[in-house]
Formats: structure tokens, C-alpha cells, sequence
């Protein structure tokens, strides 16, 4: 019987070679190939390699999303392609950037740079990864990015030195200890964000590998890249991500299990809203393998969310917003929400997280059509929401910032993409989609092995 992806957006489809070619030669561009050497090899470059123009400060990743940036919108604009929501909130989320900044401060500059990362970052993403050969060339150049990101975590260890600065001769800004254990960085800024890299990276290998062992070998480097940033939030959502493919993997077939899934997420929030005095306090509290750093949180949370309720709409720009002998009002604010919340205003918050939700929610067109897709595309579907779920989770924790802050764009550009090739598919005739049996158990994840021996 048939059975929804993780968005319900479409179905996995097992049918013959040929039908899959027909739907990849309608909706697909090309691979694309060398914008994914570009965008990933930028994005895994350290940030602390800076290069001054005019007086603009730009990395590696920052200057790929700007050199790819027009050339994106062209393509994007002149194939035919379809417009669709998260479009609408990414922009409305830069302009809300850009007006809110101006209210507050000077930053302008600062939020230009941030909307330049993110939003440049999505729509190179929209415009180069869709379809199935763009979505397997990303993946093809993800995995030897993820071994060489996670090969540099392993030096580092091994070494107790950041390799990548040495090599370059620039002082290393230091290191962090948990339980006697270094916390590698990798190329990253901090150690929270490599592996939230490497927890991110999981989520796509474990549905895009076409064999066991492969799955085995990509997803074990990188559960080690979470171990070695020895970060609780990764390791999390790392162990988040194996679960729900398990899930799958149990109950392939039932069109209810994602249903089922999010019901139950709610139930568990609700109990932990009902129950707790403050309930995301709580939460974050038990993230963290380090009690200490549990309540660091929780005291931040509480002294960010009485400061936003002082400026709600448009924040404070990069400035300071609390006295100089308020020592929260002025320490590190480790989540993303809560520091965009204080720079740019709650409605900005609510513009990303609709951009994010708004790229998997199920339109009425997808979710009342049963049409059928490309099993690899269903299995991307599923791996680029997990992805956006596990980006969503962790910034409760971190904030994100340079190369992360771009990767989230990245992701919510190809799922947004994923996302307006299923809506595509509806409105082709069944022959181009492939006709399954009724009775064929058409399945995503690893019962779709023999889909990808045939080809």
C-alpha cells in the first residue's frame, strides 16, 4: 500500500528505470555539480579566513554565495520554475532585518552580511539543487566534505592543536575541556556547531545510501564527528535522527506513522508545558551533558526573554541592551532564537520559522493527491526535513553564525526545492509519474534497495 514521506508531500515510487528518467528529464536541471564543490568547499572553510573589500569583511562561503548569487536568481527565474511560500518568508525575513536594524542602530552593515549568508545562501540552493540530479550531485560532494571536516576534528585530538590555523600560521583562539576531553572545532567556530554539522550531514546519509554498508560508513563518521565536538545538543540530535529512521524503517507502509510521530511530539510538549513552571527553561536544561552549562542556559533564557519583552518588535540592533553590571544581560546568548528575537525583533523569528516549516508542510495540492515519485526523491524529502527539524532543536542551544548560519539556508533552499518538485509532479499526467501497482508496497528508506539496484 502507499505510503507518505515525512513532508506528505509525495510517495516513493518503485516502478521501472525508465519511468524515473522521463520525471528526472522533466523537472530536473542539471547536476550541478561544480556549484556544490563551491558552495560546500566555502562553507567548510575556516571563517577566520578573511578577505577585506572596500572595507566589507568576506569568508570563503560568504564570497561563493556572492559570486553565485546573480547567476542564481537568473536560473531561478528562467527555467520555469515555480515560486512558493518559503520564497515569500525569506524575503520578508531580510526586509524585516534590514528595517529593524535601521530602527536600533548603526549595524546596518552587520545585517547586510546576515542577510547576504542566509538568504543568498537559500536561493543558490533553490537554484541549483533541484531535481533528482541536482539533489544526488550535493550529495555526492557532501560526503568527501563531511570526511575532510571530520578528518580535521581527528587531528585535532590527536595533535591538541587546531591543525587548520597552524598550517596557516594564525594564533588558535583556544580550546574548550569536557570531562578531560578536548572539543574539536574542526573549521568551525565553535565545537557545537561542527557537530551540528555532522548531526545534520547524518540525517541525509542515512536515507540517501543505497546500501547498508554505506549507511554504516557515512553515518558512523559521522556520529564520531558529534563524539569528538563531545556537544550534547548534537549527540541529541544525532540519536533524534537514528530513531526516526528506525521508526520508519518499523512501520514503513503506514501513511499514519508521521501523523503519529508529530501527535506525539505535541503530547510530550504538553505534558512538559503543563508540568514545568518553565517549560523551555526545562528543556534546555536537559540538552547539555554538563549540569553547568544546563543552568548557564536556563539563566539566559530568562534574562534574553525579559529584555526581549522590552523592545518586542524590532529588537537592538548590535548593540548592548543591558546595563554593564547585568552579567546575563551581557553574556554569551546561546540560541539562535533568543539572539534574533534581541537583534531583529520576534517577528523575525517567526519569519524563519515559518520559512523552515513552510518548505515540508504539506499544501493541500500535495497532501490530497496520492501521486507518485522517485524513491530517492521521497527519501531526500524525509532526510532534508529531519535536517531542518535537527537545525530548528539545536539552536535552542547555540546560536548560529558564518558557515552554519549559510548551512541553514542551504538546507531550507533544497527542501523548499524538493518541495516545488513534488508540486510539479501533481500536475503531470500519471504515465510521466509512472504507473505502480495498487498492491506494490511502495515504500521509502531502506525497502527501496531494490529500486536502486535496477538502476
Amino acid at each position: 500500500m502507499p505510503s507518505y514521506d515525512l513532508s506528505g508531500s509525495g510517495l516513493a515510487e518503485s516502478g521501472p528505470p525508465a519511468q524515473a528518467v522521463t520525471l528526472e528529464g522533466r523537472t530536473a536541471t542539471g547536476s550541478n555539480g561544480w556549484a556544490a564543490w563551491l558552495i560546500l568547499l566555502g562553507c567548510a572553510m575556516p571563517s577566520y579566513m578573511t578577505i577585506y573589500v572596500g572595507g566589507a569583511k568576506f569568508i570563503p562561503a560568504r564570497i561563493v554565495i556572492f559570486l553565485l548569487l546573480v547567476p542564481a536568481l537568473t536560473e531561478l527565474f528562467q527555467r520555469g520554475r515555480r515560486l512558493c511560500a518559503p520564497d515569500f518568508f525569506i524575503c520578508a525575513a531580510s526586509a524585516w532585518m534590514f528595517a529593524a536594524v535601521l530602527q536600533t542602530d548603526e549595524g546596518w552593515s552587520s545585517a547586510a552580511a546576515l542577510i547576504l549568508e542566509f538568504s543568498g545562501g537559500y536561493f543558490v540552493a533553490r537554484a541549483y539543487f533541484f531535481g533528482r540530479r541536482g539533489l544526488e550531485a550535493f550529495v555526492r560532494v557532501l560526503k568527501p566534505v563531511s570526511a575532510g571536516i571530520v578528518a580535521v576534528a581527528v587531528l585535532e585530538h590527536l595533535t591538541q592543536h587546531n591543525v587548520v590555523a597552524a598550517l596557516m600560521g594564525l594564533p588558535s583562539t583556544g580550546y574548550e575541556y569536557r570531562y578531560g576531553l578536548l572539543r574539536a572545532t574542526s573549521t568551525f567556530p565553535h565545537a557545537i556547531l561542527y557537530g551540528s554539522f555532522c548531526a545534520v550531514a547524518g540525517a541525509v546519509f542515512v536515507y540517501s545510501e543505497r546500501s547498508f554498508r554505506g549507511r554504516i560508513l557515512y553515518c558512523g563518521l559521522c556520529l564520531f564527528g558529534c563524539v569528538l565536538s563531545m556537544s550534547s545538543a548534537p549527540l541529541m540530535a544525532f540519536g533524534i535522527v537514528l530513531s526516526v529512521y528506525f521508526y520508519d524503517h518499523l512501520l514503513r507502509g503506514r501513511r499514519w506513522r508521521w501523523q503519529a510521530l508529530v501527535a506525539g511530539l505535541f503530547m510530550f510538549l504538553g505534558v512538559v508545558f503543563l508540568a514545568a513552571n518553565k517549560p523551555v527553561s526545562w528543556i534546555v536544561a536537559n540538552l547539555t551533558l554538563d549540569p553547568a552549562t544546563g543552568y548557564f542556559r536556563v539563566a539566559t533564557w530568562d534574562s534574553a526573554s525579559y529584555y526581549i519583552d522590552l523592545s518586542p518588535y524590532v529588537g537592538y540592533g548590535f548593540g548592548s541592551y543591558a546595563s554593564p553590571d547585568d552579567f546575563f544581560g551581557n553574556a554569551s546568548v546561546d540560541s539562535v532564537w533568543l539572539t534574533l528575537a534581541l537583534r531583529f525583533g520576534i517577528p523575525l523569528v517567526i519569519f524563519i520559522l515559518l520559512a523552515n516549516t513552510a518548505s515540508f508542510f504539506p499544501s493541500k495540492r500535495t497532501a490530497s493527491i496520492p501521486h507518485c515519485h522517485d524513491a530517492y526523491m521521497s527519501n531526500m524529502r524525509t532526510a532534508f526535513t529531519l535536517g531542518l527539524a535537527m537545525f530548528m532543536f539545536v539552536g535552542l542551544t547555540v546560536h548560529y553564525w558564518n558557515n552554519s548560519w549559510i548551512l541553514w539556508g542551504i538546507w531550507i533552499g533544497i527542501r523548499a526545492s524538493l518541495k516545488e518538485e513534488s508540486v510539479a509532479a501533481t500536475g503531470r499526467p500519471m504515465l510521466d509519474r509512472g504507473m505502480a501497482s495498487p498492491d506494490r508496497d511502495l515504500t521509502v528508506g531502506p525497502a527501496t534497495r531494490g529500486f536502486y539496484a535496477s538502476r
